[in-house]
């Protein structure tokens, strides 16, 4: 004999009723997890990454910056071999203990895909679809693309010492905020000088902002015609270089 017909709603309202109460606890849980899942870390300096990864990845450029700029995108394409005990190792996995794929001579360049752990995934010369691990430990990498902020001191003094490196070709980019009717003087200290371009992009200074120029030009000096954000510009074309220059703004 069937029950009273009231208990049927009764019990889909409790079925309904403990449905909700699992999706709820569910969903508070997702919640949870996400609130307390670690933050990815961000670069102190600017934006750090390596070719065909996300921006977010953070890297440290060894003697790349100085406490006269403050940097704001860097991308590292390329690192080259410096292992004390040569060859470098490639190996098919970022681990010590991986099968060796390839051995490379030091000085040689390798092309940066990507970074994970202390280590680099990169293109194994002369074999286009060949990939391996190298320590970043083993290697000498920077910026093959660089944008910064050149910071000039609070006092009157109004002079900064930019220093940087090229590891294989690349463009380096400066910032300096500067007003119209100020003179600009830039010095070099090493390396080539580099080349300046106005807040509307026309050429100031064309250099040689580049290591292969025959240009011996070290110091140059103008009156500025535009306020904005001007930029000093070097290029490598060859191996990479170092390069010093002081910018003095009166």
């Amino acid at each position: 004999m069937a029950g009273p017909s009231y208990k049927w709603p009764l019990i889909i309202f409790l079925l309904l009723g403990a449905l909700a109460a699992i999706w709820t606890g569910n969903r508070w849980a997702k919640l949870q997890g996400e609130a307390s899942a670690p933050v990815e870390p961000q670069s102190p300096t600017g934006d750090i990454f390596v070719a065909g990864s996300q921006p977010r990845t953070v890297l440290a450029v060894p003697a790349s910056t100085d406490a006269s700029t403050q940097l704001e995108r860097c991308l590292v394409k390329l690192t080259q071999a410096k292992d004390p005990n040569p060859p470098l190792s490639v190996r098919a996995t970022p681990s010590p203990a991986a099968a060796i794929v390839a051995e490379i001579a030091n000085e040689q360049f390798l092309d940066v895909v990507g970074q994970q752990n202390g280590w680099f995934a990169v293109t194994v010369p002369n074999q286009a679809t060949a990939q391996g691990w190298v320590p970043m430990a083993l290697t000498d990498y920077g910026c093959h693309t660089k944008l910064a902020r050149v910071v000039l001191p609070p006092d009157q003094t109004k002079t900064a010492l930019v220093r940087g490196r090229f590891v294989g070709p690349g463009v380096h980019q400066y910032k300096l905020a500067l007003e119209r009717g100020q003179t600009l003087t830039i010095s070099g200290r090493g390396g080539p000088m580099p080349a300046l371009q106005s807040p509307s992009e026309a050429v100031v200074f064309a250099g040689p902002g580049r290591q292969d120029s025959t240009l011996e030009t070290d110091v140059w000096s103008g009156k500025l015609n535009e306020s904005g954000d001007y930029q000093l510009v070097l290029r490598s074309d060859t191996f990479g270089y170092d390069y010093a220059f002081n910018v003095d703004v009166k």
